[in-house]
C-alpha cells in the first residue's frame, strides 16, 4: 500500500460544509423575513431556501468525491510510492499567489502530477482549446451543453509551476503528468491524440507502475522534502 502520511482531509469538502453553514446562518433570517411578509408564498420561499442549501457548492462537492475516488485507487500502489494531495505551489503570476495541485505521486520511477476531473457525462474537446464541452442530460431528459476548463492545459501549467519551484530549490527533476476522469459515467472523446495520458475510470495505477523513465529519476529525496514543506504551508 502506498505511503499516505501526507494525505489530509479534502479541502473541497471543508469548503462545501462552510458554504452550507453560511447559507444556513445568512439565509434562515432572510427566508423567515420573506415568509412572514409574504405568507401566501411561504412554500416558494421555503423551497428556494431548501434547494440553496442542498445545492451549495455542488461543483466543489463533486470535485471532492473525484479526488477521494482517485486516492483510493492510488493507495493500491506499493509502499515505495508516496502520495500528496492538494499542494499549493507558489506562483506570483496568479491572483491567489499559488497554484493548487490535486494529487502528486513520488515513486522509484518518477514524479507524477495527477489532475482529477469528476464529470459524469460525455466530454469532447481538443488539446489546444481553452475549454472543452460537457454533453449533459437533464432530469427531464433534455440535452444541454456546458463548458469545462481544458484539463490538459491545467495539468501542463501545474507541471511547469512545480518544475520551476523544484529547480529554484535545487531539487530539479523530470515530472510526468496525467489527467484522470474518475466518474463511472465519464466518456472522453478528443479530436486528436493527447500529448499527455488521459484516463477514464481506470488505467492510472497501471500507467504509473509501468512507466519507464528515459533517465533515472534524480533528487528524489530533495523533491520529497520540498513537497513536505509545501504541504505544511498548505494546511
Amino acid at each position: 500500500m502506498a505511503d499516505t502520511q501526507y494525505i489530509t482531509k479534502n479541502r473541497l469538502s471543508q469548503e462545501v460544509n462552510k458554504a452550507r453553514i453560511w447559507i444556513a446562518i445568512i439565509g434562515a433570517p432572510i427566508a423567515g423575513f420573506l415568509i412572514y411578509n409574504l405568507p401566501k408564498f411561504w412554500w416558494i420561499v421555503g423551497l428556494i431556501y431548501l434547494f440553496s442549501i442542498l445545492g451549495a457548492a455542488s461543483t466543489k462537492r463533486s470535485g471532492a468525491k473525484g479526488e477521494l475516488k482517485t486516492l483510493k485507487l492510488l493507495e493500491k500502489l506499493p509502499d515505495s510510492y508516496i502520495l500528496f494531495n492538494q499542494i499549493d505551489v507558489p506562483n506570483p503570476r496568479t491572483k491567489r499567489g499559488f497554484t493548487e495541485l490535486d494529487l502528486i505521486v513520488v515513486g522509484p520511477n518518477g514524479v507524477f502530477v495527477i489532475e482529477v476531473k469528476n464529470n459524469n457525462s460525455k466530454v469532447t474537446g481538443d488539446e489546444q482549446a481553452a475549454n472543452w464541452t460537457a454533453h449533459k442530460i437533464g432530469r427531464k431528459g433534455g440535452r444541454y451543453k456546458t463548458k469545462v476548463r481544458n484539463p490538459i492545459k491545467q495539468l501542463k501549467k501545474q507541471v511547469h509551476v512545480l518544475a520551476e519551484h523544484l529547480k529554484k530549490n535545487r531539487a530539479s527533476t523530470w515530472i510526468e503528468g496525467a489527467v484522470f476522469f474518475s466518474h463511472r459515467n465519464a466518456r472522453i472523446k478528443l479530436s486528436s491524440q493527447s500529448s499527455v495520458p488521459v484516463f477514464q475510470r481506470k488505467g492510472l495505477v497501471e500507467y504509473i507502475l509501468s512507466y519507464q523513465p528515459k533517465r533515472s529519476p534524480k533528487n528524489t529525496e530533495k523533491v520529497i522534502q520540498q513537497l513536505v514543506s509545501l504541504k505544511r504551508r498548505s494546511c
